[in-house]
């Protein structure tokens, strides 16, 4: 019988138990192992975690922040599931598990220019997180309709159509020397950003109920929001905003060493370097 590796015991342990933001509300039951969204056990990152973190194409196609999550939350089956709201706190408290409870923040004073160093508490951020509560519903005349937050998959892909577009304002765009050919593409690429704006409104619409009645299907809402009073979108478009502007980590009010004047900063849970970060 081969020996056990003294190695063993020392294999890595939960460093911290989270409760997911959503409350499970937005999924079923194969996303998370046990159908539970309580004390989940997260683990530090490893090295694979992080070599892949520093792949270009598993972070441009989410694959990256993907394994990672599986990696330090095993009770999470399938990330790509995930809705946004629980991702941000999960990469929180991934951070947390890895690196400590701190976060070196750096940032230029707005009023003399100094560069400071701020130490955040991620703690508090994770505890934020788990005082609000995603309002699902947007009453408009006498529709009843029930938005749902973007998965991280949704996101992704969103993402990645997102950045093309940028790129080929940013790059493309001025390689081309003839001007009408210049106007064209300048057209195409703006409409193809708005249809992107609109696809993610559409996304975040899980149904519409009418009379006691309820619509599911996409593409019969689709075509009624499209063809419908712009108001009614509107509202849509608003509310939805409005919902990720609270789901935002909250403005942090610090003090400049230098001139000891105010000045506000913001967390952003960037995965492209959120990791690499002191």
């Amino acid at each position: 019988m081969e020996n056990e590796s003294p190695l063993k015991k020392y294999s890595r342990q939960p460093k911290i138990y989270i409760n997911l933001p959503s409350g499970g509300k937005f999924y079923n039951q194969d996303v998370l192992y046990g159908d539970t969204y309580t004390e989940l056990a997260v683990y530090s990152m490893t090295a694979n975690d992080e070599i892949l973190y520093k792949t270009p194409d598993a972070l441009i196609n989410g694959r990256a922040t993907a394994e990672a999550i599986k990696s330090c939350i095993p009770s999470v089956l399938k990330p790509f599931e995930l809705v946004t709201l629980d991702v941000d706190a999960i990469l929180l408290a991934m951070r947390l598990a890895t690196q400590g409870q701190t976060m070196t923040v750096g940032r230029r004073c707005k009023h003399c220019q100094e560069d400071n160093q701020y130490d955040i508490n991620i703690q508090k951020y994770i505890d934020y997180y788990n005082t609000l509560e995603f309002d699902s519903v947007v009453i408009y005349e006498d529709f009843k309709v029930n938005i749902i937050p973007l998965t991280y998959g949704q996101y992704t892909e969103l993402q990645k159509e997102s950045v093309g577009f940028q790129r080929a304002l940013a790059v493309q765009l001025p390689k081309i020397e003839d001007q009408d050919e210049k106007d064209k593409a300048q057209d195409t690429i703006l409409n193809g950003i708005a249809r992107l704006n609109l696809k993610t409104i559409l996304l975040s619409i899980e149904s519409i109920e009418i009379e006691g009645n309820k619509e599911t299907s996409k593409t019969a809402m689709v075509e009624f929001i499209e063809n419908y009073d712009v108001n009614m979108f509107k509202a849509i478009k608003d509310h939805i905003d409005k919902q990720y502007r609270i789901w935002q980590l909250p403005l942090e009010k610090v003090s400049c060493a230098a001139c000891n004047k105010e000045n506000e900063l913001r967390i952003t849970v960037d995965q492209t370097d959120f990791f690499g970060r002191g």
